[in-house]
């Protein structure tokens, strides 16, 4: 493995464990030319899903497109990383145990907007805002509204 901080190819592995999702191995390694101390993840190839999107075209599944699109709805929200890994996990973990070569966006943006819902209603609204694709002010208005009767109960 090349340091990424020298870009010497002698390092050690210190610690092997599973990934977060368990899908992979995440390595903690020490460079033996310089001393710095780095992570890896190693993942099987070929097994990432596919995601089709609203308008048929397909891509490979990518959590850390998940991560960006949740760090912009919960941007300045008390809404903590680890928080958001978690939910990108869940997102993870059902991609991965639907045990399809291929799954929808919606099916990923359902999940994630029903755990913003009960984490933030702020972040929830500004993660439907661009998921529903509200075209006008009164559509994005009836989901505020929505949300706003759903917490008065």
């Amino acid at each position: 493995m090349i340091c990424p901080f020298c870009g010497e190819n002698n390092d050690k592995v210190l610690d092997s464990r599973a990934s977060f999702s368990g899908y992979g191995i995440r390595r903690r390694r020490e460079c033996l030319s310089c001393g710095q101390r780095f992570s890896t993840l190693e993942q099987i190839e070929g097994l990432e899903p596919t995601v089709v999107k609203k308008d048929g075209s397909r891509q490979p599944y990518s959590e850390s497109k998940i991560l960006r699109s949740l760090a912009v709805a919960c941007s300045k929200r008390p809404v903590t990383p680890e928080q958001m890994n978690a939910i990108a996990g869940e997102a993870y973990d059902l991609v991965n145990n639907s045990y399809k070569h291929e799954i929808t966006s919606n099916e990923i943006g359902e999940l994630i907007m029903e755990r913003l819902k009960t984490l933030d209603k702020v972040a929830y609204v500004r993660f439907a805002s661009v998921y529903k694709d509200f075209t006008n002010p009164e559509l994005f208005a009836e989901e505020v509204k929505k949300i706003s009767d759903e917490s008065g109960k």
